[in-house]
């Protein structure tokens, strides 16, 4: 294997180094993505509860007792939910930007990589042939041996090229996807808790004017 990368010429040192960085970022986001899971029915329900019995409190606490984005988007939202709905809305939409932006981070990387490696190999390939035409050039065609050792350098670098960015492609597509699919559960949540939020404002509303009520009927 070393003998093979020698032969692929300079080329293969940036190939090597864009490989090496791109599995380090691999790793990095499938712990990320792994520790930003959250059961989202389970969660749901009980800040659903918490909330349908007015007990702001106690739903604040099961959020910042979870893991994951979806919980500190909610405690964003609940540290707010007696300034308004308004300041709740802000306050998830803010840090849902943040949870966002970290989930995608590193996405970029992998697709740049995924883009230049075979570039890189294309370039291997074309000094390959250069330096093949130049030998033949030297050698003439009494000495296939040089030219040999240029071609071979080039179909090196073409496959390094590709070998890089093919798995590095694969996983960016499937990064991205689990990023997607994160970000629709949390707009899928934030949609819930703010429709929770909503009727347990309706019941205190509605609590209240049954306590006004009951106060008139005993005044008179």
């Amino acid at each position: 294997m070393l003998e093979l990368f020698l032969k692929g010429g300079p080329a293969m040192w940036p190939l090597l180094a864009l490989s090496v960085a791109a599995l380090a970022v691999m790793v990095e986001r499938v712990l990320v993505l792994y520790r930003s899971r959250t059961d989202s029915e389970t969660f749901m329900a009980n800040i659903s509860g918490a909330l349908s019995a007015q007990r702001y409190d106690e739903a604040l606490e099961i959020a910042n007792s979870g893991s994951g984005a979806m919980a500190r988007i909610l405690a964003a939202g609940l540290e707010k939910i007696r300034k308004g709905r308004t300041q709740v809305e802000a306050a998830i939409e803010g840090r849902g930007n943040v949870e966002v932006a970290k989930l995608e981070k590193g996405l970029t990387f992998l697709q740049a990589v995924a883009k230049t490696a075979p570039l890189i190999g294309f370039f291997g390939t074309v000094s390959g042939m250069i330096k093949a035409f130049e030998s033949m050039g030297k050698a003439g065609l009494g000495d296939p041996t040089q030219v040999a050792f240029g071609i071979s350098e080039a179909l090196i670098t073409t496959a390094a090229g590709l070998a890089v960015a093919i798995p590095v492609f694969f996983a960016h597509s499937l990064f991205l996807g689990k990023v997607n699919r994160f970000i629709t559960d949390m707009e899928e949540g934030s949609i819930r808790f703010l429709d929770a939020m909503e009727q347990a404002e309706e019941q205190q509303a509605r609590a209240l004017q049954q306590e006004e009520i009951g106060g008139e009927y005993l005044e008179i």
